[in-house]
């Protein structure tokens, strides 16, 4: 059977609507478009995904236009609200990593990142002198189409949150391998100021397969802007949709990360939180080190002891963070490449059971998963095997190096692709830019005026 194709008004497909899809806490409800369902939506049932879609792209034009004002007090709002509700929201969405999203949504940091790329905010509230007789306005693209990826539900809610904050009316599309986790959230917004409200009415949340081409058709023939996360095919299966030509592409595709390490600059607390960050989201994340190179040779001291940390704190933080249950074929791969690893003569740190693993190998070696808390230790006497080593898609390197070495080694490391240099703990922080893209400037719309002359 070929795909539904759409209508005139917005339908899909005939047929039944499907039934709802609870999703831990929060219900997708069908829509009149047989395989589509809705989050929490400003419309009633019977407004179909086009006229959803057309809705939003008149407010650029007709909407009530919030102030940026308002808009970062509602967002601030929602991360106080993520963190004093915490024990109260529902699981679906507490167990997506809410505290880095708060952190995120914090004054402070969102108008540092605003910051970065407009040296004068008030330009998103009126034109600005920046220049002989010259003014600039920044306004919003419109429209922000997001294709989620599944493995890491939270980074969607960072594009959604900052593509909000600059005045953008916004559609996501939820994988269909993941719960609703945008619903609970603008929940929690609708109910933080007036403004908050009309941010959530401005967010359309839907499900459909992937395999639904008329519905991603839709949504990419409405877009001003479309941001894709996910693995090469998913970004690629997006980017051949049509859409309008000044639509503008934000790809947030497939990317590795590693760590770099002295250990003469190792503690206890530092190397536990770059147990963190190899840890947190069971590396699906691109910013979750995969591989950790160490100054040092096994044998000696420096390099033991920073092993010995690293075995203690991966210990604490996989008891710490539980993850999901190991499917079979999960566990397979797990002890697969531990075999793999002392095959290939390296040495492995374990817990009892699958829960962590450390091999010790004299260079990277790429037929190992590294996921699920399985991270490659590489010792190296110099950096330059990091800098042969680093792939094109080098997203994060997590670094703890002497500031006699830091200059240096970042500059080479950023000409060969890498993205950002954080300090450990801090690897799967989101920042703007990401993925070397300025989002700020990306999502919004720059118009210059010359001013009358004088008299």
């Amino acid at each position: 059977m070929g795909a539904p194709v759409a209508g005139e008004a917005g339908r899909l497909s005939s047929g039944g609507a499907p039934p709802s899809r609870k999703s831990g806490g929060a219900v997708m409800s069908p829509g009149i478009e047989t395989g589509i369902e809705y989050g929490r939506s400003h419309h009633p049932v019977e407004v179909g995904l086009a006229q959803r879609l057309e809705w939003l792209r008149r407010q650029r034009a007709d909407g009530v236009h919030l102030s940026f004002g308002d808009r970062l007090t509602a967002l601030e709002k929602l991360g106080q609200a993520l963190v004093e509700r915490r024990a109260t929201l529902p699981p679906v969405l507490a167990g997506t990593g809410v505290a880095f999203l708060a952190a995120f949504l914090q004054r402070c940091s969102l108008e540092g990142y605003v910051r970065r790329e407009i040296p004068r905010p008030d330009a998103l509230e009126q034109f600005v002198e920046c220049g002989e007789r010259k003014s600039l306005r920044v306004l919003p693209r419109g429209l922000v189409c997001h294709w989620i990826a599944g493995n890491v539900p939270l980074l969607g809610m960072f594009s959604w949150a900052l593509s909000a904050l600059l005045g953008n009316t916004n559609a996501i599309r939820l994988s269909s391998r993941q719960a609703d986790t945008m619903t609970p959230l603008l929940e929690v917004l609708a109910e933080t100021t007036a403004a908050g409200r009309q941010m959530a009415d401005e967010t359309l949340v839907c499900s459909f397969p992937r395999d639904l081409e008329a519905a991603h058709k839709a949504l990419s023939d409405a877009a001003d802007v479309r941001i894709a996360w996910g693995g090469q095919e998913s970004i690629e299966s997006v980017r051949r949709l049509p859409c309008r030509w000044d639509c503008d592409d934000i790809v947030m595709g497939p990317r590795v990360s590693v760590a770099v390490v002295d250990p003469a600059l190792a503690t206890p607390a530092n190397v536990s939180r770059l147990a963190t960050d190899v840890v947190f989201f069971d590396q699906a994340a691109c910013s979750s080190p995969q591989v950790i190179f160490v100054r040092g040779t096994p044998g000696e001291p420096p390099f033991e002891q920073f092993l010995a940390e690293l075995s203690r704190a991966m210990g604490e933080q996989t008891a710490r963070f539980p993850r999901h249950s190991l499917d079979f074929g999960e566990t397979y791969r797990i002890e697969l490449d531990r075999a793999r690893a002392l095959m290939a003569g390296g040495a492995i740190r374990r817990d009892d059971s699958t829960r962590w693993t450390i091999a010790i190998l004299d260079r990277v070696h790429p037929q190992l998963a590294c996921t699920n808390c399985f991270v490659q230790v590489v010792p190296c006497v110099d950096w330059q095997p990091v800098w042969d080593f680093l792939p094109e898609n080098i997203q994060t390197i997590v670094t703890l190096l002497p500031a006699s070495e830091f200059g240096q080694f970042t500059e080479q490391a950023a000409r060969r692709g890498a993205c950002r240099f954080p300090i450990p703990g801090t690897g799967n922080h989101f920042d703007v830019p990401w993925d070397g893209i300025p989002l700020v400037s990306r999502l919004t719309r720059w118009v210059l005026r010359t001013e009358p002359s004088p008299g």
